[in-house]
This record gives C-alpha cells, structure tokens and sequence, in this order.
C-alpha cells in the first residue's frame, strides 16, 4: 500500500476509535481515554510508515 493510503486509513481508524472510547465513557469526555487512543493509533502510523520506507 502506498504512504498516503496507509496514513488516511489510519486517521480514519483513530477517528472511530476516539468516537468509540467516547461513547463507551457514556458521551462523557475523559481526555486521558481519548489523548491516549489518539496517541496510540499516530504511534502506529510511524512504526507502518518506517516499515514500509525500509521495504522499499
């Protein structure tokens, strides 16, 4: 897969995570739930990325 793709399915990915954790709080907002899945998910798009460039 290319660069771009794998970032844009990983945001998408972040985005329903984040809603997800969410919603599961009870629509009550628990910035450490949602800053840690987004941090979580941008972490994976470096290790994928960095995999990738040394496939390459």
């Amino acid at each position: 897969m290319r660069t771009k793709r794998v970032i844009l399915l990983a945001v998408m990915i972040c985005l329903v995570s984040a809603i997800t954790v969410f919603l599961l709080n009870g629509c009550k907002v628990d910035f450490l739930d949602i800053a840690g899945t987004i941090i979580g998910c941008f972490l994976g798009i470096v290790v994928v990325v960095r995999m990738q460039k040394k496939q390459s």
